[in-house]
């Protein structure tokens, strides 16, 4: 659990920002209504980001892809890319979800979105095997499990030109995984997990 006060700190960042932002162009409307220019609402349809999550322990940071589909609905991956980047031992989840945007906020200075969503996450704790075990580990080492999962989400994204946005991205969420107590090293079923992300999009 030693990035979850480094990400409660970011999450408390990162509203104390959206409050401001919408502070400052209330009152700029209200003192000179319609005047000011409106900064071009962040649209983003993919973006790259990188940070951390209370869910890993092998040292490598989260990568998390994400691509809008149509209209509110998403697509989104998680992980450290065991197996893909690294071959590091140690506990790691990697998270496989649909997204869907619930609620979207232009101010002057960005664009806040609360989003939720539903997937499946696999946890590993040992060996990695091609594939998704959900139910009981896998036979061959006990390494990993796989199980559903929910999701809440925030995203700040800040216009950055040419169709550029930089975005923050904060993840509150849990997964089950029904047999978890038989893994090579055992896990409670429900693992709830946060996770915080900066990065890039178009």
């Amino acid at each position: 659990m030693r990035w979850v006060p480094a990400l409660a700190a970011a999450a408390a960042l990162a509203a104390a920002a959206v409050l401001a932002a919408g502070t400052a162009r209330a009152e700029g409307e209200a003192a000179e209504p319609g005047a000011g220019e409106r900064a071009t609402p962040a649209t983003n349809r993919i973006n790259l980001r990188v940070g951390a999550a209370t869910s890993d322990r092998n040292g490598r940071p989260t990568i998390c892809l994400d691509a809008r589909v149509f209209r509110g609905f998403g697509i989104e991956s998680c992980g450290t890319g065991q197996a893909v980047l690294h071959d590091d031992p140690g506990r790691e989840m990697a998270h496989f979800r649909g997204t869907w945007t619930l609620l979207t906020r232009h101010t002057g200075r960005g664009t806040g979105k609360l989003r939720a969503g539903v997937g499946f996450a696999e946890l590993q704790v040992g060996v990695d095997h091609p594939g998704f075990q959900f139910g009981s580990p896998d036979a061959a080492d006990r390494g990993s499990i796989s199980g559903p999962e929910a999701v809440v989400q925030g995203q700040w994204l800040v216009p950055l030109g040419r169709g550029v946005e930089a975005i923050a991205s904060l993840t509150a969420g849990a997964a089950a995984f029904a047999n978890a107590d038989e893994l090579v090293v055992p896990q409670r079923a429900v693992q709830p997990f946060v996770s915080f992300e900066l990065g890039l999009g178009w």
